[in-house]
């Protein structure tokens, strides 16, 4: 009888020990949560579907100089932002669609990024929309692709 006591409750402290809590479900960030929890800077610019790219950060032969663009989507609407000469930006603004699809950009005065931009994809490290760019004159339909500072 003693034996099966031992037995027994060795049986259970293996059960009790082998069974994990349930991992509690971190619910997914809104665009918008993403959107303004980090800094965000250029980090490549590509046009014709992504066939041509004008700018990838690093790149010592690109179109345009973007290394100093820097976004930061405040939560009161307000825009900090630096341009391509490193200035910063003042009375910039954005705002995020309703359905979270697009955001609008306005007086930032950087290179195809103000006006509404359709949100091609959002996650904690990439942040992709579509613009418009000058190649030549000629204005263009842009991939522009940032990511953390």
């Amino acid at each position: 009888m003693k034996n099966l006591t031992v037995i027994l409750a060795f049986i259970v402290s293996i059960f009790v020990t082998s069974c994990k809590k349930d991992e509690v479900a971190t619910p997914a960030k809104s665009k918008k949560e993403l959107l303004t929890a980090k800094t965000w800077i250029i980090s490549e610019v590509n046009i014709f579907s992504g066939s041509v790219v004008v700018y990838k950060r690093g790149n010592t032969a690109n179109t345009y100089d973007l290394d100093k663009v820097s976004l930061k989507f405040n939560n009161d609407g307000t825009l900090s932002a630096t341009d391509d000469t490193g200035k910063a930006v003042t009375g910039a603004k954005w705002v995020l669609s309703s359905d979270e699809s697009k955001v609008t950009i306005s007086n930032t005065g950087i290179l195809g990024l103000d006006g509404d931009l359709p949100l091609v994809q959002i996650q904690e490290n990439l942040l992709e929309v579509k613009g418009k760019v000058n190649v030549q004159g000629i204005p263009v339909e842009a991939n522009i692709k940032a990511t953390p500072k």
